[in-house]
């Protein structure tokens, strides 16, 4: 019986030498021809800036770092926060349409649909828009024959807190 138990572990022992051996030669090979051929260039690390920490002083000399600052710049083109509110700039500007003109005594009115079919009379110096947009302008465009909105909106950035300007028009809409 232990004869047999030792041809049972003599045989797998013999297997697996002989396929190791041939494996061994085939990954030494290409082992061999990896190291020839591959070359990968590495690229040295960048250099690492000093760092110079700056002392945080508590008496006001320095900024508190945990404050933003404010714009030293006064900025002219801030509108006027604490002004009532007008109707139309409760809506969007791109979901109101400009869709007609009335004339009353020398005075050109424009009248503007809201999304929800509410329809409001307008001129310029009217408020519409949630960007704080002022009419500067009722005028017909003499290259499309159509009557136009001069809108200026006044948006804040939201990184510096600067005011600026931007030109906005609406076209008289056809009926469909």
């Amino acid at each position: 019986m232990m004869r047999n138990n030792y041809l049972f572990c003599l045989i797998p022992a013999v297997l697996l030498t002989a396929c190791g051996t041939s494996q061994d030669d085939d990954l030494t090979q290409f082992m061999n021809e990896a190291n020839q051929t591959m070359v990968a260039p590495v690229e040295p690390l960048p250099e690492v800036q000093g760092f110079s920490p700056k002392q945080y002083n508590a008496d006001g000399v320095l900024h508190d770092p945990f404050v933003p600052r404010k714009a030293s710049v006064q900025n002219t083109n801030q509108p006027d926060l604490k002004r009532p509110k007008e109707p139309l700039e409760a809506y969007p500007l791109e979901s109101l349409k400009f869709v007609g003109v009335l004339s009353k005594k020398n005075s050109m009115f424009a009248t503007i649909q809201t999304s929800d079919n509410m329809v409001y009379q307008v001129k310029p110096g009217s408020h519409l828009g949630e960007k704080f947009g002022v009419i500067t302008a009722l005028a017909e465009n003499r290259q499309t024959l159509k009557y136009e909105l001069k809108i200026k909106e006044t948006i804040q950035d939201p990184v510096s807190g600067e005011w600026a300007e931007q030109m906005t028009t609406l076209e008289l809409q056809e009926h469909q």
